[in-house]
């Protein structure tokens, strides 16, 4: 083995080195950004005044402050923006609901309406 091939090795592992800790990365601010939303439709949750507001009508408000304590799960991750509108998928109890979220900022959101299935 020559000098050349230890350069080449040394080379490429640091590239793939790098390119390693950039998926690493890439994919904790994705479950980081998507803990923020999930806290932001928690948040939701314990204001039962707000739920009144956002609720699409009032059998999702009633089971939603019925429901309050519960927690809040994903199923799947079903996640959809259209119009600068993101929904999220999330289930409480053995309900499905759709929380339609508006991003703020870049780690903020802000939910805007919640409909039951």
């Amino acid at each position: 083995m020559n000098l050349s091939n230890v350069v080449f090795t040394e080379l490429y592992g640091g590239i793939l080195l790098i390119l390693i800790t950039g998926i690493i990365a890439v994919l904790f601010v994705n479950d980081f950004i998507r803990k923020r939303m999930v806290l932001e439709c928690r948040k939701v949750l314990r204001n039962k005044e707000r739920i009144f507001k956002i609720a699409v009508d009032n059998e999702t408000a009633n089971y939603l402050i019925n429901n309050s304590n519960q927690e809040l799960y994903r199923v799947d991750e079903n996640i959809s923006k259209k119009n600068n509108v993101i929904r999220y998928k999330l289930c409480l109890k053995k309900k499905s609901f759709d929380f339609y979220l508006k991003k703020e900022n870049l780690w903020n959101y802000k939910v805007i309406a919640i409909k039951m299935y």
